[in-house]
């Protein structure tokens, strides 16, 4: 460690004063001082070094929102507020979500900022709080392009296929459901949000999995027209919730620190307070985008 290398350098300097014939006026006041100063300046650094956290992020209204370089949202939000008094350094960097997984599995410090909750899941990740969701969030469906409509009633589910990025918590979900049915489920995982959209306009396959269309921005940006797609099957959600999570690497001292720090601010009252803002500037947001 920095400190004991420190340490040893002064207890040479020590020495050289001892054997050498030197007229030095250095008192044993000013070598303690040194010793204390490395043990409380660098000791506190070295220390704090292990308290920083990368956050993954990708755009969910409200949760997060990404305009350029700016991240801003609900669950930015909550995390800022609950470790600003707290000696963690964090920050956020949008990533492809499926790569942000397979990070944060195999690395520590790493936090996602809103991962479903379920079995598969459940000992990979620290649980460190349970975020506020909109009842529209915890609904998923299946998509079509509305040209197909007839030809996907005729086919049934039965051997209907779908795209959804790769780990999507949905997939299960979507998979319990068809097999009750008595069918198999013919998903296709791919590396990003785009490219499941692109197969679904590009007739790849019958079906995406999602939400409430909340992004219509992100179909106009890859040149599809939003009124094209309708919503046609509702899913059961079989997932316990949203969460913010954080590898299984990850020191348990840091864990339980930033849960009780996000724990501390749900008692104040706060997240409360910053998801009511959040889900107003979506839905206002929304009636804009549809105007």
């Amino acid at each position: 460690m920095l400190y004991f290398r420190c340490s040893y350098y002064y207890f040479d300097i020590i020495a050289s004063l001892l054997s050498c014939d030197v007229q030095v006026k250095v008192g044993m006041k000013s070598i303690f001082s040194l010793f204390l100063f490395s043990f409380v300046v660098l000791m506190p650094l070295s220390a704090k070094a292990s308290d920083r956290v990368l956050a993954y992020v990708e755009q969910i209204p409200p949760y997060v929102f990404i305009n350029r370089d700016k991240i801003t949202g609900s669950t930015i939000d909550i995390l800022d507020e609950a470790l600003i008094e707290s000696d963690i350094d964090i920050r956020y960097q949008e990533i492809i979500w499926s790569r942000a997984l397979h990070e944060s599995k195999n690395k520590p410090n790493i936090i996602l900022t809103g991962l479903i909750r379920n079995a598969f899941r459940e000992d990979k990740f620290h649980w460190l709080y349970k975020v506020p969701v909109h009842t529209n969030r915890q609904r998923y469906f299946l998509w079509q392009l509305k040209s197909k409509a007839n030809e996907n009633e005729k086919r049934g589910l039965k051997n209907a296929s779908i795209a959804v990025t790769q780990d999507d918590h949905k997939s299960k979900s979507y998979k319990s459901y068809v097999e009750s049915l008595g069918y198999q489920a013919n998903i296709y995982s791919v590396g990003s949000r785009e490219q499941v959209i692109h197969m679904l306009f590009k007739g790849r396959v019958d079906y995406i999995l999602g939400g409430v269309l909340h992004n219509a921005w992100k179909l106009k940006s890859l040149g599809y027209d939003p009124d094209m797609i309708e919503r046609v099957v509702e899913i059961p959600n079989t997932s316990q919730g949203l969460y913010i999570a954080i590898g299984k690497h990850t020191d348990i001292k840091l864990v339980n620190k930033i849960r009780k720090a996000l724990a501390d601010l749900e008692r104040s009252g706060r997240v409360s307070e910053i998801m009511s803002l959040w889900f107003k500037k979506t839905e206002k947001m929304s009636l804009l985008e549809n105007m």
